[in-house]
């Protein structure tokens, strides 16, 4: 398996090298909301859920949780990358993520209201060996590269397929 600065040379050098699909699939189990969530070529696995109040059976974070998580982990992986490449040693790090929501909007009780997080805020608390000009100045980097924030932000269309099974 190839080092991180091996993978990056090899792309800096040719960028389709860095093309990569990844694949998750979501299965429906017959408890409360669960779904199991098997990702990668690894087959990871989590169950995603909800909480009782919504008829889950709160064994696992619910979709809206997994998003700010998602966020949260994908900023963490890519100061990882960045500080590797800006040669920064990053002593300590976290990222709270908070997300506001109103689910009248997802009942569909009012349709002028989005239907998903109105507000996304991740707060990151950082400590590296590196002046603060440039621990700011790899963070513009993070928060500009960033797949999770990207996507997010509306870069990727998403296009459902329905396909019903007889």
């Amino acid at each position: 398996m190839p080092s991180f600065k091996e993978t990056y040379e090899a792309i800096k050098e040719d960028v389709s090298k860095g093309e990569k699909n990844f694949n998750v699939s979501c299965e429906m189990l017959s408890e409360g909301m669960q779904c199991r969530v098997t990702m990668g070529a690894s087959k990871h696995e989590v169950i995603i859920d909800a909480p009782v109040g919504l008829d889950g059976t709160d064994q696992g974070a619910s979709p809206l949780l997994a998003i700010l998580g998602s966020i949260g982990a994908c900023i963490i992986a890519v100061t990882r990358f960045w500080a590797l490449i800006m040669d920064i040693k990053i002593e300590s790090m976290t990222v709270n993520s908070r997300g506001h929501i109103n689910l009248a909007a997802l009942f569909g009780l009012d349709d002028k209201m989005l239907p998903g997080y109105d507000k996304l805020e991740p707060v990151v608390r950082i400590k590296a060996d590196a002046p603060k000009e440039k621990v700011e100045e790899m963070m513009e980097k993070v928060f500009s590269h960033c797949p999770v924030i990207t996507n997010f932000n509306g870069a990727s269309p998403i296009k459902p397929k329905l396909q019903i099974r007889e």
